[in-house]
């Protein structure tokens, strides 16, 4: 079975969407799914000149509703922390204060955030 990308992914790799895209481009049978991608991607090129290049090298989109959840694991895999002192940790404070850092794209009605350059 092949995957189909959709806008319910919690986080999206841009080297698989573009290899996605080079791989179903010609097929009738993805074309829904080709043409939501290439949106992401023209998107994203249209605000970075070396859009293309950083979309090569590697740009993660997460999902909007799931952006908590993953600078929480974010937070943890940076921070040695002793598991006793989670509580004290306010990650929704922690989440939106990263999100300054972060821009958004539209995937198909979703919204994506990613690492800005």
């Amino acid at each position: 079975m092949i995957y189909k990308y959709n806008n319910s992914d919690d986080v999206i790799d841009s080297r698989d969407i573009l290899d996605y895209i080079e791989k179903h481009e010609d097929n009738e049978d993805f074309k829904e799914e080709v043409e939501a991608l290439q949106k992401v991607v023209d998107e994203y090129c249209d605000e970075y000149d070396e859009g293309l290049k950083d979309l090569e090298f590697g740009v993660f989109f997460i999902r909007d509703s799931y952006f908590e959840d993953y600078m929480w694991d974010f937070f943890l895999e940076v921070n040695h922390i002793d598991e006793a002192l989670h509580c004290y940790i306010d990650i929704e404070a922690f989440a939106r204060d990263q999100q300054y850092n972060y821009s958004y794209i539209d995937f198909d009605g979703e919204t994506y955030w990613y690492q800005q350059c």
